[in-house]
């Protein structure tokens, strides 16, 4: 379904079998919504077609890319368990941001150690931080932002 191999049959011609097809297409999409991020949710609200949906998912994935991915696991470092919250609850948004970061695959070496020196920067050089979060937003495949650029960045933040 999800392929797109499956076709589905007449209804005209074999109405049962076109039922079954239905049922089962409606089936696969809502298991993509419940696997799904509430953002994921509701981009997956308009298709009736499981093809559709997971070609559709995965392109979304594929274009979100390394900056959202980025953004998303310094989001999951600064989330902290309280105890004026339920634990439950923190710990269900932990693994729901997981999946997120996971979804889009796993990190590369370079996005890490661009999380990681992000991460370093919280208490003493936020402003530099924010500049750089600012720069690797609008970074694109074909002009990448990344822990080389970091670096020439501290660098003059050095010498100021």
């Amino acid at each position: 379904y999800i392929l797109g191999i499956i076709s589905r049959p007449d209804p005209v011609a074999d109405p049962s079998s076109a039922g079954h097809w239905d049922l089962n297409n409606l089936c696969i999409i809502a298991a993509l919504r419940t696997r799904s991020s509430p953002e994921e949710q509701e981009f997956l609200r308009k298709f009736a077609n499981a093809h559709l949906a997971w070609s559709a998912l995965r392109a979304r994935h594929e274009k979100i890319g390394p900056i959202a991915q980025i953004l998303l696991i310094q989001q999951a470092l600064a989330i902290r368990y309280r105890r004026a919250e339920r634990l439950s609850t923190t710990s269900t948004e932990i693994s729901d941001m997981v999946r997120r970061i996971y979804a889009i695959g796993i990190p590369k070496e370079d996005d890490f150690t661009t999380i990681i020196m992000l991460n370093a920067m919280n208490e003493e050089l936020p402003h530099v931080r924010n500049h750089i979060a600012d720069a690797l937003s609008t970074s694109t495949s074909t002009s990448t932002y990344g822990p080389t650029n970091i670096r020439s960045h501290l660098d003059m933040e050095q010498q100021l």
